[in-house]
């Protein structure tokens, strides 16, 4: 009394239930774009109540002692390496966003920036190892003589005073292009570029600070907060619309899940979907470009059955349920059969033949 094991290969549409009885529940694909808009919906759901949940666990992880202390130290070393600035209204900010925030002229950015490196070199001086430093100040020098920072007609930014052997600017070459590029091409590239890297490699205990702090954001907000907003979005809902399985966006366009045998898929078969769609095709998705996503959504729209890569390896398929139930087991169809006093009919699937 079973139906065959592919919805798609030598199905026989009438299934017995009784002597000389037969039910016929013609089910039918749901309209494409309904299926959409269903799944954006979930997605808006899922958006605002990761948002709340991810907020939640900040501010319950800031609260901690430990959190705060790291915190601390973390900020007095960036302010004191100079490569950030501690504003009243932005907090601890780090230096090149700041003055492209501030109402600066592009000299006084400048100046600012030159005037915050020669703290970072005076900084590593005193908390890095001689070597350390050396190297560090040797990088500068380099940077500043090199043939990257040349302007249209061959002039160096920077060139070394005859009289004192100090790198200075260029000002034949600061007349040609002005304070603005100076700071757009050379400082911007030596703070964020380089000293920034030799922030974390060289300055004792920066490298432990920040990875403390990353490791809070990613294993303490952000992944709780996912797998919450994924549980309470995807899988709980399935458990309170139990026929079709329905989410809230599929329960609003009547679209549900069927199984091969075409009947409610199985509490297994649910987890398994749940498993694949989220952490599967989302998680993955992160980190190469969404195309996970892109591959299921091109399956949902141009297979044959119009299955998302996870109905396709569960052997599952999405229908229309506004005109038909979906049922557990066929005693549940032989009991409504008999309560609605319905006519002997044909079961089958009609997109699916």
């Amino acid at each position: 009394m079973s139906p065959t094991d592919d919805l798609t290969n030598n199905y026989d549409p009438h299934i017995e239930i009784g002597p000389n009885e037969k039910i016929d529940i013609e089910y039918k694909n749901p309209k494409f774009w309904h299926r959409c808009v269903a799944n954006i919906i979930d997605f808006l759901i899922a958006v605002v109540i990761f948002f709340l949940l991810f907020i939640s666990c900040r501010g319950i992880v800031g609260a901690t002692p430990k959190y705060k202390s790291n915190m601390d130290e973390l900020e007095t070393v960036q302010v004191e390496s100079g490569l950030y600035v501690d504003d009243s209204d932005w907090g601890v900010i780090d230096l090149v966003k700041y003055l492209n925030r501030v109402d600066y002229t592009a000299y006084v950015r400048m100046d600012y920036a030159q005037r915050q490196i020669d703290q970072f070199l005076a900084y590593c001086d005193e908390k890095c190892s001689t070597a350390d430093a050396i190297r560090i100040h040797n990088s500068y020098d380099e940077a500043r003589l090199s043939d990257d920072f040349v302007d249209e007609y061959g002039q160096h930014y920077f060139i070394v005073d005859e009289e004192t052997g100090e790198i200075v600017i260029n000002m034949v070459c600061y007349e040609n292009i002005g304070a603005q590029e100076y700071f757009d091409n050379f400082y911007t590239y030596y703070i964020d570029e380089v000293a920034q890297g030799y922030l974390v490699v060289a300055i004792p205990n920066y490298y432990e600070l920040t990875k403390y702090q990353s490791n809070m954001l990613i294993w303490a907000e952000i992944a709780p907060a996912f797998l919450v907003t994924g549980i309470l979005v995807y899988y709980v809902p399935t458990w309170i619309f139990k026929r079709g399985r329905k989410t809230i966006g599929k329960l609003a366009y009547h679209i549900g899940l069927l199984d091969k045998r075409l009947l409610n898929p199985t509490w297994k078969k649910t987890l398994a979907r749940f498993l694949i769609f989220y952490f599967a095709e989302w998680i993955l998705s992160v980190f190469t470009f969404g195309i996970p996503l892109i591959i299921s959504f091109s399956m949902m729209a141009f297979s044959r059955n119009k299955q998302g890569f996870p109905d396709y390896m569960l052997q599952l398929v999405e229908v229309d349920t506004l005109e038909n139930n979906i049922y557990d087991n066929y005693d549940d169809i032989k009991i409504e059969l008999m309560r609605k006093n319905k006519k002997p009919v044909n079961f089958r699937h009609r997109d699916l033949q």
